[in-house]
């Protein structure tokens, strides 16, 4: 019966229950009374397997997830790094736009905005956006940049 351990605890531990099972005057007697602890024992062995197997599980997954998150951000970061110079030149340029048609008391809406830019951009400008999204993509953008704007004139005045 000491042998069915052997696969469940390491050999120096088999060993040390064995002698442990010889030296008892009583349970050296009892076979069946050392059946019995054995069987426990096993029982003991594979429910703290069964569940140490399950924490090591939830512990990898949440280390892939960490890990995920973390080369999610950085190719976020380096995908922004790609549309920043144009989000930059495309601010400029909306915020020039958005200041005359403030001092007409002219509203700029971010769609009559995009229609505009798409019409007379710069040529040396170009859109990094996929072209067949340019339009939604420059008119989030355009949103973004008005509520900025309106925040500037509403502290200054």
């Amino acid at each position: 019966m000491v042998d069915n351990l052997e696969a469940l605890m390491p050999f120096k531990s088999v060993r040390k229950l064995a002698n442990f099972l010889r030296a008892e005057p009583t349970l050296n007697q009892n076979k069946e009374l050392q059946n019995k602890i054995i069987s426990v024992i096993q029982e003991i062995l594979v429910d703290a397997r069964t569940e140490w197997c399950k924490k090591r599980a939830v512990s990898i997954d949440a280390v892939i997830k960490v890990h995920q998150r973390s080369k999610a951000s950085k190719g976020a970061m380096s995908r922004d790094s790609k549309y920043k110079k144009f989000r930059e030149k495309f601010a400029d340029v909306q915020k020039d736009y958005f200041m005359k048609a403030h001092q007409n008391n002219q509203n700029l809406t971010a769609n009559s905005f995009v229609d505009w830019f798409l019409i007379n951009k710069p040529r040396e400008m170009t859109i990094p956006y996929v072209e067949h999204n340019q339009k939604n993509k420059l008119r989030q953008l355009a949103q973004a940049n008005n509520r900025e704007f309106k925040k500037l004139l509403l502290g200054k005045s």
